[in-house]
């Protein structure tokens, strides 16, 4: 089964990415909003203040400016500071609300002069001016306000602390959610894994919490179905095909037994023909008729001499090499390997069958180092129209994988150029025996053969 990414994982780690996206983004804006609050805070005092000395000035124009701890207020422009009037010239560097501000802020020189500036209309053609005032410059400095400090760390203490629990009711709804999610699911391919069975596909479809689930579980249970039915169909074709071909069979069979018997023991190439595919459909057959059980039982194992197998189905199938010179490389352990010996028959048969049929004049390789047999041949070009001259029964290429997929067997075909390379593999025998133990002995036998 291929691997693959795990859901719960993926919406965990999408959502704490997600987390921890808003919480960069928080930590990035909190500062600055903070300093903005600041500036609105100042903004809106300097305004407040003036607009009360308006009020108070239209009645009294007597009034003095107001004045405190934070900023001064003049009335004109004449009566601000030299170096105030001289900021005054450049454009502001920043405005917040009501409040300009001259000079660089984003200086590291700590001397660097910056004033705030508010310009309030008297109506009298008059302006006045608020500035802050800078006390770092003054003797014993700027005045130290240790309870306001410790309120404002206390607050931001607060805040930060604030931004590390969003992680724990985070954490929660998201274990919340994606047991939400994929218990069903896992439900679902818990189910899904039981449709094999029939009496789960008769059975009342369970209900998966979500409309997405509920439409694939459907989906699934139909596409289930469908290959049932289908597997179902080339089942029941295979035991009626193979049942109706054991009859006729049988009777060819008996009749060339008869006609053997009038003939004196030797039948002429013809009737040779009809009884050699008469033998392979009856192979044939009974190997059709193993495939189609639902449940097939293992065929039964015997002693088999490999090398001696290939010899008689050499001799066997030594007729299709008609007169073409074929060289037959055979190297084959001669110690007995523990196989079923008709699936070895049909399958061994038929490959080197379609070998020898084939093959171009020049040789045809056979090698069986346990667990792997190769039969490797130079193949011709067909003409068009062309056939064999032998009436045979040879088994698709794909019905011998079934077979050998049955058995636990593998086959792999190689096609380089005009060379063709068939593959046997009997590895799930060596498992079967245990490790370390061989199915084969090591005798190996090594023939050259010229036809």
């Amino acid at each position: 089964m291929r691997n693959g990414l795990s859901l719960k994982w993926v919406i965990s780690g999408s959502f704490l990415f997600l987390i921890a996206v808003v919480l960069l983004i928080y930590s990035q804006l909190l500062p600055l909003y903070t300093v903005r609050g600041l500036l609105y805070t100042a903004s809106a005092m300097m305004e407040e203040e003036a607009q009360y000395f308006v009020r108070h000035y239209k009645k009294d124009p007597t009034t003095p400016p107001p004045h405190n701890y934070f900023f001064k207020s003049v009335i004109g422009k004449e009566a601000l500071p030299a170096s105030v009037r001289e900021m005054l010239k450049a454009p502001p560097s920043m405005s917040f609300g009501a409040v300009q501000v001259f000079g660089d802020i984003d200086s590291d020189d700590e001397d660097a002069e910056v004033r705030a500036v508010l310009s309030q209309p008297l109506g009298d053609g008059k302006t006045l001016y608020m500035y802050d005032i800078d006390h770092d410059h003054e003797e014993g400095g700027e005045v130290e306000t240790p309870l306001s400090d410790a309120y404002f760390d206390q607050v931001l203490q607060g805040v930060t602390f604030i931004s590390l629990a969003v992680f724990v009711p985070a954490l929660i709804i998201i274990a919340l959610l994606v047991w939400w999610l994929v218990r069903p699911l896992g439900r679902l391919a818990q189910w899904s894994s039981t449709l094999k069975n029939p009496d789960a596909m008769a059975g009342e479809r369970p209900d998966f919490s979500f409309k997405e689930f509920n439409t694939l579980a459907d989906a699934l249970a139909q596409s289930v179905e469908q290959v049932q039915a289908a597997s179902q169909r080339e089942g029941r074709l295979l035991r009626y095909t193979s049942h109706e071909l054991r009859t006729p069979l049988a009777v060819l069979k008996a009749n060339i037994e008869l006609l053997t018997l009038q003939s004196g023991g030797v039948l002429p190439p013809p009737l040779q023909r009809i009884e050699r595919s008469v033998l392979n459909m009856q192979l044939i057959a009974e190997t059709l008729l193993w495939m189609s059980r639902e449940s097939p039982e293992p065929l039964p194992e015997e002693d088999i001499d490999l090398s001696a197998l290939v010899g008689e189905l050499i001799d066997k199938h030594r007729y299709l090499i008609g007169n073409r010179d074929i060289e037959l490389l055979v190297d084959i352990h001669s110690e007995p390997c523990r196989l079923p010996p008709t699936a070895c028959r049909i399958v061994i048969g038929n490959f080197l069958r379609n070998a020898l049929q084939y093959a171009e004049e020049g040789q045809v390789e056979i090698n069986f180092t346990y667990p792997r047999l190769l039969i490797a041949n130079h193949i011709r070009e067909a003409k068009p129209g062309e056939e064999s001259s032998d009436f045979g029964y040879g088994l698709g290429l794909q019905l011998m994988r079934q077979l050998c997929a049955k058995l636990g067997w593998k086959i792999d075909v190689i096609l380089e150029q005009q060379r063709f390379t068939v593959a046997l593999d009997f590895t799930n025998l060596r498992d079967d025996e245990g490790a370390g133990e061989d199915n084969c002995g090591t005798g190996k036998k090594i023939a050259k053969q010229k036809r």
